[in-house]
């Protein structure tokens, strides 16, 4: 979880944004890729079982279960800068098995393989350092091809082609995916915006309702028990009951009014928990761990909205920034005031430079005379600290 202009943002790493759907049905796609791509290759050796005396041959079937396996034990729903060191070494294994099988037999469907690792590089990377991935293993594959003596220009043509194909469609698919999860987050964040703002205007409301049942039919209520009490002292007896059972209903009554007005007053009346909680909602990845205690009330609107906007800017950077995860958030009341407190699992930095959302999110608590500490280390993720009163030190 990083703020700003704490270290240079990378590349966002758009398989986060890949539903377990998508990234099963291209798991297979690419599986039956490689097993059509040894196809040929296995039925030649059927028929020829003399070519396994050949070591090529055996080099050449170990090089392609090891791109197998390597494709099929790569995750790619990982973020942190362990596990996409381990994507890139993934992809590179499987670039340079498929060069080797080129160069041992060259059955001519070993460039299919080389499409599924250009597929697969418009999820990992940018689209710059993507192309020259492809254009350094198309050109490898063309010495490789000339060298051979082979066909260089038909196998060239195709299987380039397919490759620059196969990049554009899955960096497009993959733009497209982290452009809908931004709307999704965006949404999020304004559905729970909207659902603090209402629940403002209805507390105002309330309010407002509450204090005229208070101060006008309380008070009069209260003059009408008043001159009751007083026309029992002078009442004659025949009367005395009537007033006494008159006096008796309007107590009744105006327990009644403190208790509508109480009601009015309740627990959370702005409903910050379930904005919260759709504002977490929205966010796919990282995985957010949100703790909101249960005493957790604010009936203050700027208060409120200071809390979920400093939620926000914490999640926002996380996704952004952090290479992380996993999320913790917790919210809780320390006494006179209430606690925020974030940490992650991502890279972490060195040290802090203040930017935009470190900036805006120490103003917004200094303004309510809240407090902001922030830790981090390399490799060890932030913790954040946020602290602000539940009532008055407001700048």
């Amino acid at each position: 979880m990083t703020f700003g202009t704490c270290f240079p943002e990378p590349h966002h790493h758009k398989m986060d944004e890949m539903s377990p759907e998508a990234r099963g049905l291209l798991r297979l796609a690419g599986f039956l890729i490689w097993s059509l791509a040894g196809l040929p290759l296995f039925a030649r050796l059927v028929q020829v079982p003399e070519l396994l005396h050949q070591p090529r041959y055996w080099l050449w079937l170990t090089c392609f279960f090891v791109f197998g396996a390597t494709f099929g034990l790569t995750r790619w729903n990982v973020s942190s800068p362990n596990g996409r060191l381990l994507q890139f070494a993934s992809l590179a294994v499987q670039a340079i098995t498929a060069l080797v099988m080129i160069i041992l037999v060259c059955s001519g469907h070993e460039g299919a393989l080389l499409v599924l690792v250009s597929a697969q590089l418009g999820w990992f990377m940018s689209l710059r350092r993507a192309l020259l991935w492809v254009s350094t293993q198309a050109a490898l594959m063309g010495v490789i091809l000339a060298f051979g003596g082979r066909s260089t220009l038909s196998l060239m043509s195709t299987y380039v082609g397919f490759q620059v194909l196969a990049l554009f469609s899955c960096f497009l698919a993959a733009s497209e995916a982290s452009a809908r999860s931004g709307l999704a987050r965006a949404n999020s964040e304004l559905r729970a915006t909207g659902e603090l703002l209402a629940n403002t205007s209805r507390l105002a409301e309330r309010e407002r309702i509450s204090r005229e049942l208070h101060d006008t039919l309380g008070h009069h209520l209260t003059a009408l028990s008043l001159n009751l009490e007083a026309a029992s002292h002078l009442a004659q007896e025949n009367a005395l009951v009537q007033i006494q059972r008159a006096q008796s209903v309007t107590k009744l009554l105006l327990s009644d009014v403190r208790g509508v007005v109480s009601v009015l007053r309740g627990e959370d009346p702005i409903g910050l928990a379930q904005a919260l909680r759709t504002l977490v909602a929205g966010v796919p990845a990282p995985q957010i761990h949100l703790l909101i205690a249960e005493d957790l009330a604010i009936d203050d609107p700027m208060r409120a909205h200071t809390v979920l906007r400093c939620v926000q800017e914490i999640l926002t950077n996380a996704v952004r920034h952090a290479a992380a995860g996993n999320v913790w958030i917790e919210l809780a009341r320390t006494g006179s005031g209430i606690a925020i407190r974030a940490r992650d699992d991502g890279r972490g930095a060195k040290e802090v430079r203040p930017g935009h959302g470190l900036t805006g999110m120490r103003e917004r608590l200094e303004q309510v005379g809240g407090t902001l500490e922030i830790e981090t280390q390399p490799a060890k993720g932030f913790r954040i600290q946020a602290w602000m009163p539940v009532s008055g030190g407001v700048a």
